[in-house]
């Protein structure tokens, strides 16, 4: 990692806010209750960070999911079987309804 970690972390916030802020929510549970000596708060800084972590990898790995090569399906034909409406124009003299 060439970056220092100020940049990093402000790139990742703006890349996955959501991500970012449960997962710091996460890490402030897990580093409070480990301080304070909670230990179901520290635990459950850790089950968050770790959920976070696993979904957003879980994610990652089913959206870059291979297309398959079989082509698309079309519901309508290629050309229409009706013919085209004609182009109406408008008269240059109107009739005034009366």
């Amino acid at each position: 990692m060439g970056q220092p970690v100020p940049r990093l972390i402000q790139r990742r916030f703006r890349k996955e806010p959501i991500i970012s802020m449960v997962m710091t929510v996460g890490l402030m549970n897990a580093l409070l209750g480990s301080l304070q000596g909670q230990a179901l708060l520290a635990v459950l800084g850790v089950l968050v960070v770790g959920g976070t972590l696993s979904w957003r990898t879980w994610y990652r790995y089913r959206r870059r999911a291979p297309m398959s090569d079989r082509p698309s399906m079309r519901y309508l034909p290629d050309r229409t079987s009706r013919p085209q409406m004609p182009v109406m124009g408008l008269s240059a003299k109107r009739q005034s309804p009366r």
